[in-house]
Protein backbone atom coordinates (compact mmCIF):
# COMPACT_ATOMS: atom_id res chain seq x y z
CA UNK A 1 0.00 0.00 0.00
CA UNK A 2 1.16 3.45 -0.85
CA UNK A 3 2.21 5.44 2.14
CA UNK A 4 0.62 8.88 3.70
CA UNK A 5 1.51 11.52 6.04
CA UNK A 6 -0.68 13.26 8.35
CA UNK A 7 -1.70 16.69 9.00
CA UNK A 8 0.26 17.17 12.42
CA UNK A 9 -1.26 20.45 13.15
CA UNK A 10 -2.96 20.23 16.46
CA UNK A 11 -6.67 21.23 17.05
CA UNK A 12 -7.57 23.06 20.45
CA UNK A 13 -10.71 21.21 20.17
CA UNK A 14 -12.43 18.90 17.86
CA UNK A 15 -15.94 19.72 17.08
CA UNK A 16 -17.66 16.42 15.32
CA UNK A 17 -20.15 15.82 12.87
CA UNK A 18 -21.62 12.22 13.09
CA UNK A 19 -23.03 10.42 10.20
CA UNK A 20 -24.97 7.91 10.18
CA UNK A 21 -27.26 7.91 13.24
CA UNK A 22 -28.59 3.96 13.75
CA UNK A 23 -27.85 2.09 16.64
CA UNK A 24 -24.40 2.04 16.56
CA UNK A 25 -24.08 5.41 15.48
CA UNK A 26 -26.22 6.26 18.40
CA UNK A 27 -24.00 4.25 20.72
CA UNK A 28 -20.90 5.79 19.57
CA UNK A 29 -22.39 9.24 19.91
CA UNK A 30 -23.20 8.37 23.42
CA UNK A 31 -19.90 7.51 24.15
CA UNK A 32 -18.08 10.92 22.55
CA UNK A 33 -20.31 13.22 24.76
CA UNK A 34 -18.04 12.73 28.42
CA UNK A 35 -14.88 13.41 25.70
CA UNK A 36 -12.62 15.85 26.54
CA UNK A 37 -12.18 18.40 23.93
CA UNK A 38 -14.65 17.10 21.50
CA UNK A 39 -17.87 18.89 20.58
CA UNK A 40 -20.61 17.37 18.62
CA UNK A 41 -21.94 19.93 16.48
CA UNK A 42 -23.64 18.37 13.47
CA UNK A 43 -25.96 14.90 13.35
CA UNK A 44 -26.69 13.22 9.77
CA UNK A 45 -28.87 10.27 9.16
CA UNK A 46 -30.91 9.56 6.11
CA UNK A 47 -33.55 9.05 8.59
CA UNK A 48 -34.99 11.98 9.99
CA UNK A 49 -36.18 10.05 12.66
CA UNK A 50 -32.83 8.51 13.45
CA UNK A 51 -31.30 12.29 13.84
CA UNK A 52 -34.08 13.19 16.03
CA UNK A 53 -33.30 10.48 18.04
CA UNK A 54 -29.82 11.03 17.68
CA UNK A 55 -30.24 15.18 19.18
CA UNK A 56 -32.37 13.43 22.28
CA UNK A 57 -29.07 12.19 23.68
CA UNK A 58 -27.37 16.00 23.66
CA UNK A 59 -27.76 18.24 26.59
CA UNK A 60 -31.16 20.13 26.25
CA UNK A 61 -28.88 23.80 25.44
CA UNK A 62 -26.55 21.85 22.80
CA UNK A 63 -26.70 23.88 19.70
CA UNK A 64 -26.21 21.48 16.53
CA UNK A 65 -27.12 21.31 13.03
CA UNK A 66 -29.20 18.09 12.01
CA UNK A 67 -29.30 16.85 8.41
CA UNK A 68 -31.37 13.98 6.75
CA UNK A 69 -32.06 12.48 3.50
CA UNK A 70 -29.93 10.78 1.11
CA UNK A 71 -27.12 12.82 -0.04
CA UNK A 72 -27.23 14.77 3.61
CA UNK A 73 -24.07 14.19 4.18
CA UNK A 74 -22.49 16.22 1.74
CA UNK A 75 -24.39 19.47 3.67
CA UNK A 76 -22.61 17.91 7.26
CA UNK A 77 -19.23 17.93 5.55
CA UNK A 78 -19.24 21.24 4.20
CA UNK A 79 -19.88 23.19 7.56
CA UNK A 80 -16.83 25.57 8.12
CA UNK A 81 -17.10 24.96 11.44
CA UNK A 82 -16.38 20.67 11.43
CA UNK A 83 -13.11 19.42 12.40
CA UNK A 84 -13.74 16.04 12.35
CA UNK A 85 -16.74 13.65 10.15
CA UNK A 86 -17.59 10.64 12.40
CA UNK A 87 -19.18 7.69 10.27
CA UNK A 88 -21.49 5.19 11.46
CA UNK A 89 -23.63 4.81 8.05
CA UNK A 90 -23.98 1.41 6.32
CA UNK A 91 -20.37 -0.28 4.83
CA UNK A 92 -21.18 0.56 0.70
CA UNK A 93 -21.16 4.22 1.82
CA UNK A 94 -18.30 4.82 4.35
CA UNK A 95 -16.15 5.27 1.39
CA UNK A 96 -18.13 7.82 -0.48
CA UNK A 97 -18.39 10.25 2.61
CA UNK A 98 -15.26 9.74 3.81
CA UNK A 99 -13.87 11.06 0.26
CA UNK A 100 -16.45 14.00 0.22
CA UNK A 101 -15.43 14.86 3.90
CA UNK A 102 -11.32 15.08 3.30
CA UNK A 103 -12.14 17.02 0.08
CA UNK A 104 -14.06 19.57 2.39
CA UNK A 105 -11.18 19.68 4.69
CA UNK A 106 -12.28 17.53 7.35
CA UNK A 107 -10.30 14.68 8.74
CA UNK A 108 -12.26 11.15 9.17
CA UNK A 109 -12.64 8.46 11.43
CA UNK A 110 -14.71 5.28 10.06
CA UNK A 111 -16.72 2.21 11.39
CA UNK A 112 -15.18 -1.11 10.57
CA UNK A 113 -14.84 -1.86 7.60
CA UNK A 114 -13.64 0.97 6.45
CA UNK A 115 -14.11 -0.18 2.74
CA UNK A 116 -14.57 -3.64 0.96
CA UNK A 117 -13.16 -3.01 -2.30
CA UNK A 118 -9.40 -2.60 -3.53
CA UNK A 119 -10.71 0.52 -5.76
CA UNK A 120 -12.25 1.81 -2.30
CA UNK A 121 -9.65 1.40 -0.13
CA UNK A 122 -6.95 2.61 -2.71
CA UNK A 123 -9.63 6.07 -2.89
CA UNK A 124 -9.15 6.53 0.88
CA UNK A 125 -5.42 6.38 0.92
CA UNK A 126 -4.80 8.29 -2.24
CA UNK A 127 -7.41 11.07 -0.78
CA UNK A 128 -5.96 11.26 2.58
CA UNK A 129 -2.61 11.49 1.00
CA UNK A 130 -4.08 14.38 -1.50
CA UNK A 131 -5.69 16.07 1.30
CA UNK A 132 -3.54 15.82 4.23
CA UNK A 133 -6.56 14.66 6.39
CA UNK A 134 -6.28 12.11 9.27
CA UNK A 135 -8.25 8.98 8.00
CA UNK A 136 -9.03 6.81 10.52
CA UNK A 137 -10.64 3.31 11.52
CA UNK A 138 -12.88 2.87 14.29
CA UNK A 139 -11.90 -0.44 15.07
CA UNK A 140 -12.49 -0.50 19.17
CA UNK A 141 -11.15 -3.95 19.56
CA UNK A 142 -7.62 -2.63 19.41
CA UNK A 143 -8.44 -0.33 22.45
CA UNK A 144 -9.80 -3.36 25.02
CA UNK A 145 -7.70 -3.26 27.97
CA UNK A 146 -6.51 -7.34 28.46
CA UNK A 147 -5.23 -6.90 24.79
CA UNK A 148 -3.35 -3.78 25.87
CA UNK A 149 -1.99 -5.74 28.87
CA UNK A 150 -1.55 -8.95 26.05
CA UNK A 151 0.24 -6.51 23.79
CA UNK A 152 2.96 -5.16 26.57
CA UNK A 153 3.56 -9.06 28.13
CA UNK A 154 4.34 -10.17 24.42
CA UNK A 155 6.58 -7.44 23.69
CA UNK A 156 8.40 -8.08 26.67
CA UNK A 157 9.04 -11.48 25.91
CA UNK A 158 6.86 -13.26 27.95
CA UNK A 159 5.55 -16.12 25.70
CA UNK A 160 9.11 -15.96 23.58
CA UNK A 161 9.12 -15.40 20.25
CA UNK A 162 5.40 -14.95 18.89
CA UNK A 163 5.11 -17.42 15.91
CA UNK A 164 1.17 -17.53 15.42
CA UNK A 165 -1.94 -15.90 16.30
CA UNK A 166 -5.80 -16.54 16.01
CA UNK A 167 -8.83 -15.18 16.05
CA UNK A 168 -12.77 -15.79 16.08
CA UNK A 169 -15.97 -13.87 15.27
CA UNK A 170 -18.65 -15.98 16.16
CA UNK A 171 -21.73 -13.36 16.16
CA UNK A 172 -25.34 -14.92 15.23
CA UNK A 173 -26.93 -11.56 14.19
CA UNK A 174 -30.11 -13.29 14.38
CA UNK A 175 -32.74 -10.42 14.38
CA UNK A 176 -29.64 -7.58 14.06
CA UNK A 177 -29.76 -7.99 10.29
CA UNK A 178 -30.22 -5.03 8.92
CA UNK A 179 -31.11 -5.00 5.14
CA UNK A 180 -28.37 -3.54 3.67
CA UNK A 181 -25.59 -6.53 5.94
CA UNK A 182 -27.63 -9.12 5.10
CA UNK A 183 -27.54 -7.86 1.12
CA UNK A 184 -23.62 -7.68 1.41
CA UNK A 185 -24.07 -11.58 2.70
CA UNK A 186 -26.23 -12.06 0.14
CA UNK A 187 -23.99 -10.79 -2.84
CA UNK A 188 -20.64 -12.03 -1.52
CA UNK A 189 -18.12 -14.46 -0.30
CA UNK A 190 -15.33 -13.99 2.07
CA UNK A 191 -14.62 -12.77 5.37
CA UNK A 192 -16.08 -9.65 5.28
CA UNK A 193 -15.44 -8.66 8.73
CA UNK A 194 -12.07 -9.25 9.80
CA UNK A 195 -10.99 -6.30 11.36
CA UNK A 196 -12.18 -7.13 14.95
CA UNK A 197 -9.83 -10.26 15.45
CA UNK A 198 -6.99 -8.74 12.74
CA UNK A 199 -6.24 -5.71 14.07
CA UNK A 200 -5.62 -6.46 17.39
CA UNK A 201 -3.42 -9.30 15.80
CA UNK A 202 -2.07 -6.73 13.68
CA UNK A 203 -0.69 -4.43 16.65
CA UNK A 204 0.29 -8.17 18.56
CA UNK A 205 2.91 -9.07 15.94
CA UNK A 206 4.03 -5.24 15.01
CA UNK A 207 2.66 -5.61 11.26
CA UNK A 208 2.88 -2.88 9.07
CA UNK A 209 6.71 -1.84 11.20
CA UNK A 210 8.90 -5.05 11.41
CA UNK A 211 6.63 -7.61 9.35
CA UNK A 212 3.96 -7.76 7.16
CA UNK A 213 1.10 -9.74 5.76
CA UNK A 214 2.14 -11.53 2.55
CA UNK A 215 0.26 -14.22 1.05
CA UNK A 216 -3.60 -15.53 2.12
CA UNK A 217 -5.74 -18.01 1.75
CA UNK A 218 -9.53 -18.28 2.06
CA UNK A 219 -12.15 -21.24 2.40
CA UNK A 220 -15.66 -21.41 3.02
CA UNK A 221 -18.61 -23.56 3.84
CA UNK A 222 -21.71 -23.63 1.69
CA UNK A 223 -23.95 -21.21 2.47
CA UNK A 224 -26.26 -23.35 4.24
CA UNK A 225 -28.19 -21.49 6.65
CA UNK A 226 -28.06 -17.76 4.61
CA UNK A 227 -30.69 -18.64 2.31
CA UNK A 228 -32.98 -19.31 4.70
CA UNK A 229 -32.45 -16.44 7.15
CA UNK A 230 -32.75 -14.22 3.76
CA UNK A 231 -36.33 -15.85 2.99
CA UNK A 232 -37.34 -15.22 6.33
CA UNK A 233 -36.31 -11.39 6.61
CA UNK A 234 -37.65 -10.51 2.97
CA UNK A 235 -40.40 -13.92 2.12
CA UNK A 236 -37.95 -14.12 -1.03
CA UNK A 237 -36.14 -17.39 -2.38
CA UNK A 238 -31.99 -16.52 -2.65
CA UNK A 239 -30.80 -19.76 -4.01
CA UNK A 240 -27.57 -17.08 -5.43
CA UNK A 241 -27.19 -16.50 -1.80
CA UNK A 242 -23.30 -16.02 -1.66
CA UNK A 243 -21.50 -15.96 1.89
CA UNK A 244 -20.88 -19.58 3.52
CA UNK A 245 -22.14 -20.26 6.50
CA UNK A 246 -17.83 -20.68 8.06
CA UNK A 247 -15.17 -18.84 6.51
CA UNK A 248 -11.93 -19.66 7.28
CA UNK A 249 -8.93 -17.61 6.35
CA UNK A 250 -5.18 -18.35 7.07
CA UNK A 251 -2.18 -15.77 6.46
CA UNK A 252 1.78 -15.75 6.42
CA UNK A 253 3.76 -13.26 6.84
CA UNK A 254 6.95 -12.20 5.48
CA UNK A 255 8.29 -13.01 8.70
CA UNK A 256 7.08 -16.91 8.54
CA UNK A 257 4.14 -16.20 11.23
CA UNK A 258 0.79 -17.37 10.58
CA UNK A 259 -2.70 -15.77 11.40
CA UNK A 260 -6.15 -17.75 11.71
CA UNK A 261 -9.34 -15.83 11.07
CA UNK A 262 -12.77 -17.70 11.52
CA UNK A 263 -16.21 -15.57 10.29
CA UNK A 264 -19.37 -16.83 11.16
CA UNK A 265 -22.61 -14.71 11.69
CA UNK A 266 -25.15 -16.96 10.47
CA UNK A 267 -25.11 -20.53 12.41
CA UNK A 268 -26.47 -21.04 15.73
CA UNK A 269 -23.84 -20.24 18.16
CA UNK A 270 -22.73 -19.01 21.26
CA UNK A 271 -21.26 -15.43 20.70
CA UNK A 272 -17.56 -16.24 20.62
CA UNK A 273 -14.28 -13.43 20.19
CA UNK A 274 -11.78 -14.56 21.02
CA UNK A 275 -8.04 -14.12 20.62
CA UNK A 276 -5.07 -16.75 20.86
CA UNK A 277 -1.58 -15.72 20.81
CA UNK A 278 1.12 -18.88 20.63
CA UNK A 279 4.87 -18.04 20.99
CA UNK A 280 7.67 -20.56 21.43
CA UNK A 281 7.28 -20.46 25.19
CA UNK A 282 4.00 -20.49 25.86
CA UNK A 283 0.85 -18.80 25.07
CA UNK A 284 -2.15 -15.90 25.91
CA UNK A 285 -5.69 -16.24 25.33
CA UNK A 286 -8.41 -13.38 25.72
CA UNK A 287 -12.13 -14.07 25.71
CA UNK A 288 -14.64 -11.09 25.23
CA UNK A 289 -15.63 -10.30 28.66
CA UNK A 290 -18.92 -8.97 27.25
CA UNK A 291 -21.08 -5.25 26.69
CA UNK A 292 -19.19 -3.08 29.95
CA UNK A 293 -15.75 -4.29 27.92
CA UNK A 294 -17.48 -2.85 24.86
CA UNK A 295 -18.39 0.12 25.90
CA UNK A 296 -15.03 0.97 28.26
CA UNK A 297 -12.71 0.23 24.78
CA UNK A 298 -15.26 2.46 22.54
CA UNK A 299 -14.80 5.18 25.00
CA UNK A 300 -10.93 4.78 25.01
CA UNK A 301 -10.93 4.61 21.50
CA UNK A 302 -12.93 7.94 21.48
CA UNK A 303 -10.85 9.69 23.70
CA UNK A 304 -7.36 8.28 22.16
CA UNK A 305 -8.62 9.75 18.76
CA UNK A 306 -9.71 13.16 20.22
CA UNK A 307 -6.05 13.29 22.01
CA UNK A 308 -4.41 12.56 18.54
CA UNK A 309 -6.32 15.52 16.85
CA UNK A 310 -6.09 18.40 19.90
CA UNK A 311 -2.32 16.93 20.96
CA UNK A 312 -0.57 15.42 18.09
CA UNK A 313 -0.49 12.14 20.16
CA UNK A 314 -0.59 9.05 17.67
CA UNK A 315 -4.01 7.43 17.00
CA UNK A 316 -2.64 3.96 17.15
CA UNK A 317 -4.17 2.79 13.85
CA UNK A 318 -2.92 4.59 10.87
CA UNK A 319 -4.66 5.02 7.08
CA UNK A 320 -1.80 2.57 6.10
CA UNK A 321 -3.28 -0.07 9.17
CA UNK A 322 -7.07 0.88 7.79
CA UNK A 323 -5.78 0.29 4.22
CA UNK A 324 -4.18 -3.44 5.26
CA UNK A 325 -6.31 -4.50 7.13
CA UNK A 326 -9.63 -4.00 5.22
CA UNK A 327 -7.86 -5.73 1.99
CA UNK A 328 -8.27 -8.95 3.20
CA UNK A 329 -12.00 -8.29 2.60
CA UNK A 330 -11.36 -8.66 -0.87
CA UNK A 331 -8.22 -10.84 -1.23
CA UNK A 332 -10.67 -13.62 0.79
CA UNK A 333 -13.42 -13.05 -2.14
CA UNK A 334 -10.68 -13.58 -4.87
CA UNK A 335 -8.95 -16.30 -3.51
CA UNK A 336 -12.41 -18.18 -2.90
CA UNK A 337 -13.15 -17.28 -6.38
CA UNK A 338 -10.11 -19.00 -8.19
CA UNK A 339 -10.50 -22.29 -5.88
CA UNK A 340 -9.22 -21.17 -2.63
CA UNK A 341 -5.79 -20.49 -4.36
CA UNK A 342 -3.10 -18.29 -2.80
CA UNK A 343 -3.16 -14.83 -3.14
CA UNK A 344 -0.58 -12.13 -2.40
CA UNK A 345 -1.26 -9.21 -0.52
CA UNK A 346 -0.22 -5.08 -2.40
CA UNK A 347 2.84 -4.14 -2.07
Amino acid sequence: MAKTTSSDLALQHVRVAFVGLGERGRAALRLMLPVEGAEVVALCDVCAASVEAARALLPGESAVHCFSGADAYKAACRLPEVDLVYICSDWNSHPIIAVEAMRQGKHVAIEVPAATTMEAIQALVRTATETHRQCLLLENACFERQLQDAIVAIRRGDIGELVHAEGNYYHCLDDRWTAWRLEANRRHRGDLYPTHELGPICQAMDIGRSDDLQTLVCMDSAAFTGPQIYKERTQEEAPDFQNGDHTTTLIRTRRGRTILLRHDVLTQQPYDRRLLFIGTRGRIELCDTGRPSHEEMTLEMNRRLIAALTGGQPFGISVQDLALWCTVIPLSEESIKHGFAPVEFPK
